[in-house]
């Protein structure tokens, strides 16, 4: 019995000897993998859900059409499902609900211009430059999660763990904002009115990041963001082309409004055969 077992004791040592343990990744190396996986994926599918809330002055939402209780509020919920071309396309299927109404509609975005399907006309129209408030505060953007992940302040590793199967690593990431804005400014310098708009809430707030992505692959699973900002609007809507109210008025001077965000996007179908067009106007 001894010499059995010190025979499988020596099995086992060689076993070791001759089969090195895999490398284990630091989270700043774990990290550049999946930016770099990122970098050279053509194509996912997403789906998506987030949540936005607004309180702002009640005189300035009657400005802009509240009116009672609900003056000075404002909460959002979207939902829906696309896919992306990257580095500069995506369709989405959207779902909208807030103020008590409930909308569902369609969103192009390529080559730094967005398309919305209008839910009355069912006709799609070019988005305004200024887009609006939500779009800059909470609508998923399932292009930009590569350079979430590239421009990073800090990261804190919160253990590995296992989503729909797949084995990932799960970081809370400290976006790195000047960084941050340095890239998009690189990428998306075709909207400088949406840019300065994004630099002016970055600047006004914090934001913190989730992702899970594959032990083995890389491949980012999920991102979740979070976002809190006070923002003064008159500034805001003087970077995106428009200072005055739904009637022509000027907003009040020190007008802010406080908005916190959460969004989840989920990625799966990596590299699936993806077409997107630019719809047509009108």
């Amino acid at each position: 019995m001894k010499r059995l077992i010190a025979t499988l004791l020596a099995m086992t040592a060689l076993t070791a000897c001759a089969s090195p343990l895999a490398k284990s990744e630091t989270p700043q190396q774990a990290l550049s993998g999946a930016a770099q996986r990122a970098s050279q994926l053509k194509s996912a599918k997403f789906d998506f859900q987030g949540h936005v809330n607004m309180t702002f002055p009640a005189a300035l939402g009657q400005m802009f059409g509240q009116s009672g209780a609900n003056a000075g509020s404002l909460t959002v919920d979207l939902t829906g499902a696309g896919e992306a071309q990257f580095p500069d396309r995506y369709h989405a299927k959207l779902d909208a609900k807030m103020s008590g109404l409930s909308i569902a509609t369609e969103v192009i975005v390529a080559n730094g211009k967005a398309y919305v399907k209008n839910p009355l006309t069912n006709k799609w129209q070019a988005s305004t430059q200024s887009g609006n408030l939500t779009d800059q505060l909470g609508q998923p953007d399932p292009l930009s999660y590569d350079k979430l992940l590239k421009n990073v302040k800090s990261i804190k590793d919160l253990g590995d763990t296992t989503l729909n199967g797949t084995a990932v690593h799960h970081y809370q990431l400290t976006p790195d904002k000047d960084k941050l804005m340095a890239s998009l400014n690189s990428a998306a310098a075709k909207n400088p009115q949406a840019l300065a708009a994004m630099k002016q809430v970055l600047d006004s707030g914090t934001m913190t990041v989730e992702v899970w992505f594959g032990k083995d692959d890389h491949l980012v699973r999920r991102m979740s963001t979070d976002a809190d900002y006070r923002v003064d609007l008159n500034q805001l809507m003087g970077s995106l082309g428009s200072i005055t109210g739904a009637n022509g008025s000027r907003l009040p001077t020190g007008s802010t409004i406080h908005a916190t965000a959460h969004v989840v996007i989920n990625y799966h179908d990596f590299d699936a055969p993806v077409t997107i067009s630019v719809p047509t106007v009108g």
